[in-house]
């Protein structure tokens, strides 16, 4: 990833950005992403109840949306799994 010998020149700093990288990505799609997705799935399911015209018209993107929603929010979870696989390879190689 990203340009060929950076990282065997740069080895602390590799690790430092990935350390920073993995605690973002931890704080903004695993604290972040479920309280977001639990308040979309809510006034979704609230759309999807209403009886305006307005809402009746746009059922099909609702559902697909939401379908969309839980998709990614498995992706997240794989995405974390990686990473903390990744993670612990980099401490292994530091020892």
């Amino acid at each position: 990833f990203g340009v060929i010998g950076l990282g065997d020149a740069f080895p602390m700093t590799k690790v430092a950005l990935g350390g920073v990288f993995a605690v973002a990505f931890v704080i903004c799609r695993t604290v972040l992403w479920p309280i977001c997705t639990y308040h979309f799935l809510r006034d979704s399911k609230n759309a999807l109840k209403s009886t305006s015209p307005m809402a009746q018209s746009r059922k099909k993107w609702i559902r697909l949306f939401m379908f969309c929603s839980v998709g990614l929010s498995i992706l997240q979870v794989i995405w974390l799994g990686q990473i903390v696989w990744t993670i612990k390879e980099e401490v292994e190689k530091m020892m």
